[in-house]
C-alpha cells in the first residue's frame, strides 16, 4: 500500500484537507505498516488491495478519531444559544470501521487472534 493511496482515501472519508492531513501523517504511517504486518498485500488482487486500502483509511480516521475525542466538546453555550453535538466523529468512525472489518473479513480477521506453538 503506498502513502498517497490511504491518505487520498483518508481524505474521503475525513473530509479534510491535504493541510489537515499532513498534521496525522504519522498515524496513517502505522495504521498502513499495522495492516502490512497482518497481510502480504503482494500476494492480493487490485480489488482486495482496494479494499485494505480503503479498510486501512478508515482505521486510520478511527486512530485519529480516538486520538481528538478529549478535544470534541459535546455542548457549547454562548449566551442565549446553545448547541448540542449528539453523535461524536469517535462513534462514527468507530461504526465505520466496525463495517470495514466485516467487509474485509475474508481478507485479514482482526477478531480471531491466538497463539500458536511453532516446532522447530
Amino acid at each position: 500500500m503506498s502513502i498517497k493511496e490511504v491518505v487520498d482515501r483518508f481524505a474521503l472519508v475525513s473530509g479534510f484537507e491535504q493541510e489537515q492531513i499532513s498534521n496525522w501523517i504519522f498515524v496513517i504511517i502505522d495504521c498502513i505498516k499495522y495492516f502490512e504486518s497482518l497481510v502480504n498485500v503482494s500476494s492480493l488482487n487490485e480489488v482486495e488491495h482496494n479494499r485494505l486500502v480503503q479498510a486501512c483509511a478508515v482505521y486510520a480516521y478511527y486512530k485519529y478519531s480516538l486520538f481528538n475525542f478529549a478535544r470534541q466538546s459535546q455542548k457549547f453555550k454562548a449566551g442565549d444559544i446553545e448547541i448540542t453535538q449528539s453523535e461524536s466523529i469517535a462513534d462514527k468512525a468507530h461504526i465505520m470501521w466496525q463495517q470495514e472489518k466485516i467487509e474485509i473479513a475474508d481478507i485479514v480477521d482482526f477478531d480471531n487472534f491466538c497463539f500458536k506453538r511453532v516446532s522447530a
